[in-house]
């Protein structure tokens, strides 16, 4: 090393008879770099579907990759295709059981609200199911500290399915419900970010956890789904006018400082990493990606937060979220009146 910083070689590669100095072509040095190849550290096992949609998972990766070892695409196929199976049972319990078990709750809802009311129902799943998986693989993670370059554990890969399972299924609602979704989550904005969220989702995780490329970060951005309960309920609250109950409160209450530690506080964290990781590990079209993909979920965190924080003042402030002192007022009645039916 002292001599390299001196500006003379190493014996061992001084130019002789023997080593002759290589020449490096211009064609050479304009090529792109390329990344370094990650062996997963993951064995095969049977996925929750059975071996005979392993098989199938297995076949149609060989027909479209061609042949090889694909152990870690095929766990998250797997779990992919088990958090779909999920979505669709979700969502065909609840329109077989929520008119019966929510009929005085659903009674005065609009059309619309009762299909939203289904396809909500489904968006508890990451919660439990993405963050459980998730959650173990940050603290298993053991990497150094500035790479990009790690194999991804058996349950970041496992996570990467159920999370991009759900993305799929609700991105389909997304696309087919277009309307009805913007009235539901409040306009054109929240509804085109969903869009984006999912798609790039999708694009960008298979490759990333399958490769070992910035698992680190897809770790955590897993791990954030937690937070999907809070919102959830919260939709549920509104439209069975509970906004003046203390379930309602307590929620939103519980939900903000989740969302900050979870979405927020990371975030110096995420961006140190970001900045200082060895970038020269990366492909030229793995940099380009994750110059460009990684920030977008800390940003879209920071937004979210500034919504909930601002909505949480304007309720604390007058007691309804959309800063109608006349509306706190109906919701609170119409909580003392369902308290006194009970």
């Amino acid at each position: 090393a002292e001599r390299l910083v001196a500006g003379r070689p190493p014996r061992f590669f001084r130019p002789s008879r023997a080593n002759p100095p290589r020449l490096v072509s211009s064609t050479q040095a304009r090529m792109p770099k390329v990344s370094k190849k990650v062996v997963a550290a993951v064995a095969s096992e049977v996925g929750p579907l059975g071996s005979y949609v392993d098989g199938l998972v297995k076949q149609g990766l060989t027909r479209a990759l061609g042949p090889g070892d694909r152990v870690p695409l095929e766990i998250f196929f797997n779990y992919a295709l088990f958090s779909l199976c999920i979505c669709l049972g979700i969502f065909t319990a609840s329109r077989i059981i929520s008119p019966r078990l929510f009929k005085g709750a659903m009674s005065h809802l609009k059309p619309f609200e009762v299909k939203i009311w289904h396809t909500n129902m489904v968006t508890f799943l990451p919660t439990f199911a993405v963050t459980f998986f998730a959650l173990p693989a940050i603290l298993k993670y053991s990497a150094e500290r500035y790479t990009f370059i790690a194999p991804a554990s058996a349950e970041t890969l496992k996570a990467t399915g159920m999370s991009l399972g759900y993305m799929t299924w609700d991105l389909m609602v997304l696309v087919f419900d277009a309307k009805d979704q913007m009235a539901a989550y409040g306009g054109v904005t929240p509804y085109v970010l969903f869009l984006f969220h999912h798609s790039f989702s999708i694009a960008a995780w298979p490759y990333a956890v399958s490769a070992g490329r910035c698992v680190y970060f897809v770790n955590y951005f897993l791990v954030s789904e937690v937070t999907n309960f809070n919102m959830s309920l919260r939709w549920y609250l509104m439209k069975t006018n509970r906004e003046g109950g203390s379930l309602y409160f307590w929620n939103g209450i519980l939900w903000i400082p989740l969302f900050f530690c979870v979405r927020v506080a990371v975030i110096p964290n995420l961006v140190d990493r970001y900045l200082n990781s060895d970038w020269s590990a990366l492909g030229t079209n793995e940099t380009w990606a994750a110059r460009l993909l990684l920030p977008v979920p800390v940003m879209l965190n920071l937004y979210w937060f500034g919504l909930i924080i601002t909505t949480a003042v304007r309720f604390l402030v007058t007691g309804s979220e959309g800063g109608h002192v006349e509306a706190a007022e109906g919701a609170r009645g119409r909580a003392k009146s369902r308290k006194k039916a009970d």
